[in-house]
């Protein structure tokens, strides 16, 4: 069972990591960015410490403490892994131990999102998201912009509507809109900035609305017929 990586409160920017000791201790993270409940692996090498104790030390965002999350030693040729971690936020990583530290490694860990759309008839096509988040902060509702796009064009321009988000069960952040659709086949977008952003992701992915982030896809739908301008109806003979 993998080591769990503990929570958050919100705040700035990704930390700078300060250089390792010069022990030789040398430290890998792999993968380097995970989808909330992915498992990454801290492994390395110090040739000529056989059997010497190493220590993982993780200090998760907003990174002010180091907390011991994992121990192993070193094996005859010098190499050394600890047991997967469970990403649950952005953390950073160090190994301690053979007269050294090596230099800290970042994880980044971002929201598991899910998206669906679905026709509810003419006029009508309902839009949700589902972000799983980490649950050590506290999250609450926000503003959720949605955009619409033709066919071929980007969700771009105005936003369509505007919603709050409410919170499921096991720290899932929901939005949803029923929209009237621009043509059968469109894009679209909803642009959220939760209380727990900064926790989770990569710094480059953070913005405001309307730029960023985003989540969406395509979808379908029967748009409503459009009313006839007042030149048509002046036209019209009859009605």
């Amino acid at each position: 069972m993998g080591a769990a990586l503990l929570a958050v409160v919100p705040a700035g920017a990704d930390p700078v990591a300060p250089a390792g000791t010069g022990s030789g201790l040398a430290a890998s993270l792999a993968p380097t960015e995970v989808t909330i409940g992915g498992s990454a692996t801290v492994s390395g090498r110090l040739p000529g410490a056989q059997g010497a104790q190493l220590a993982l030390e993780g200090e998760p965002y907003p990174f002010t403490a180091w907390t011991t999350v994992a121990h192993t030693s070193i094996g005859p040729d010098g190499s050394f892994a600890f047991p997967p971690l469970t990403g649950e936020r952005n953390v950073r990583l160090r190994v301690t131990g053979g007269g050294g530290t090596a230099a800290p490694l970042l994880l980044t860990v971002d929201p598991e999102a899910t998206v669906a759309a679905r026709s509810l008839g003419p006029g009508r096509v309902q839009l949700t998201v589902r972000l799983r988040h980490t649950t050590a902060l506290r999250a609450l509702p926000v503003t959720a912009q949605w955009f619409l796009g033709t066919r071929t064009g980007r969700a771009a321009g105005p936003p369509a509507a505007s919603t709050r988000t409410r919170e499921l069960a096991g720290g899932i952040t929901y939005a949803s809109a029923v929209l009237d659709p621009p043509a059968r086949s469109f894009a679209w977008r909803v642009c959220i900035n939760p209380t727990w952003e900064h926790a989770m992701g990569a710094r480059a992915a953070h913005g405001r609305c309307p730029q960023a982030p985003s989540y969406g896809g395509r979808a379908t739908g029967v748009p409503l017929a459009p009313y006839p301008s007042p030149r048509a109806i002046a036209a019209a003979s009859s009605y």
